[in-house]
């Protein structure tokens, strides 16, 4: 009954809207009633005749948007209006240019924008609604989907609406189409001339998101040129260069942070994170050297007549991490360097407890790995030594973050394993406990 009186309603209004516009044409009437009635099809025809009779009139592009406004609304999936759309956006178009040129407008010339938006807002408001509103989502399957479909029509009703634009790029990021999301918000921001850094943000996101390093740091860096003292902007660059291998990129961007505000923890923190990250992919590469190292090992012992070749691959691995090693020890101390100083600038930071611990159980790591494949008793004696000693440190800033953190199960499982190693056998348990293991 309610859905009865609402179409009824809207008959009504809409027979307001023809009685008010005022017209001598016959086939204008003619294409009125037929739109009035739904016989869509017949309207058209009628004002394709009023057309060629009088080609300079605005008069009947403007009843043919009106038509395929009210043609699309029949179409029950959203996706299958966009060619309606399509003729109604050329319909509406050329009927504001033709009334432009016209010696006496007809009072539907000021209805043209109306009618455009009326019919974008419909479409546009839709969309929100299959985003936001939880019952409406719940009466189709893939409720995301048919806000793209209406903000595609949306687009397409009123190309000019950056705010449409903005809307698809987020829906369509969170379909996960991120060639979608990028090529919208990219025709937002050039509608823009100058987008927010918001909009850069964004954009950069998606192209990280999609795998495109390169094109989020370009993005990125049209942003901090635009945007120079936005502190999320140089954050996300500089993680984005980490991510494309340029490390030193990374860390020099982070650095200007913190050369613009020394004291901020956040900045020093950022840049232990980097430097920390940078330790962690080395200490990745060294374990994986060693490992190979065995496996040459294993060779060597069952394929004598290769001897002097496995030897010397085994040889230049080794050299190899040493170097690497050097290499993660000089970027582990800056990064310990940073982070305690976020320890003394911010006490309570879990995450920089955290984050210490991790950089010297990653020294560790290192120093049992070189230990494991030494022939040298003394020698490995003394690493096992030193790689305990590193433990110990890693275990006293584990512990303080648990202090701070006491929910954080992962931090709890990294300490379990630190008492482990120096047989303490009774807080292994307990920290075991702590972590749910």
């Amino acid at each position: 009954m309610k859905k009865l009186l609402r179409n009824l309603l809207s008959a009504v209004l809409f027979v307001g809207i023809l009685a008010s516009c005022e017209t001598t044409d016959p086939l204008i009437e003619e294409a009125q009633k037929n739109i009035f009635t739904q016989n869509y099809d017949s309207a058209l025809a009628v004002l394709d005749r009023s057309i060629q009779n009088n080609p300079e009139s605005g008069l009947p592009y403007y009843y043919k948007a009106m038509t395929y406004k009210e043609k699309a609304r029949t179409i029950p999936q959203a996706g299958e209006r966009k060619g309606t759309y399509e003729n109604f956006r050329e319909s509406a178009v050329t009927a504001r240019e033709k009334f432009s040129a016209q010696e006496e407008v007809p009072s539907e010339a000021g209805d043209v924008d109306n009618l455009i938006l009326s019919t974008w807002g419909f479409e546009h408001n839709k969309a929100i609604e299959y985003v936001n509103d939880d019952s409406l989502k719940a009466t189709v399957e893939e409720p995301i989907k048919v806000a793209v479909a209406h903000l595609e029509n949306a687009v397409i009703i009123n190309p000019d609406s950056t705010l449409s634009w903005d809307i698809l790029a987020q829906v369509q990021s969170i379909n996960g189409n991120y060639a979608g999301a990028i090529e919208a918000l990219n025709t937002s921001m050039e509608m823009k001339g100058n987008p927010p850094s918001e909009d850069f943000l964004r954009l950069g996101t998606y192209y990280r998101e999609s795998e495109q390093p390169e094109e989020a740091i370009n993005v990125l860096e049209n942003g901090v040129e635009s945007y120079p003292d936005s502190v999320q902007l140089v954050q996300v660059l500089a993680d984005v260069y980490m991510q494309a291998g340029q490390r030193e990129k990374s860390i020099q961007t982070i650095e200007t942070l913190i050369e613009r505000d020394p004291e901020n923890a956040q900045y020093h923190l950022a840049l232990g994170t980097q430097l920390l990250q940078a330790t962690t992919e080395i200490s990745e590469k060294i374990t994986s050297n060693y490992d190979e190292i065995y496996d040459l090992g294993t060779e060597l012992r069952n394929n004598r007549n290769r001897a002097d070749a496995i030897n010397a691959s085994i040889d230049s691995l080794v050299s190899v991490n040493e170097e690497l090693t050097s290499e993660m020890n000089g970027l582990s101390d800056r990064a310990e360097s940073e982070l305690i100083r976020v320890t003394e600038l911010r006490p309570e930071d879990p995450k920089a407890y955290q984050y210490l611990g991790i950089s010297f159980t990653n020294k560790a790591a290192a120093l049992y790995e070189k230990r494991n494949f030494t022939q040298d008793n003394e020698l490995a004696s003394e690493l096992d030594k030193q790689a305990k000693e590193e433990l110990r440190e890693a275990m006293k800033y584990y512990e303080k973050a648990v202090e701070l953190e006491p929910d954080n199960t992962a931090n709890w499982q990294s300490l379990s394993r630190i008492y482990v190693q120096l047989d303490m056998q009774e807080k292994a348990a307990e920290a075991m406990d702590k972590a749910g293991m």
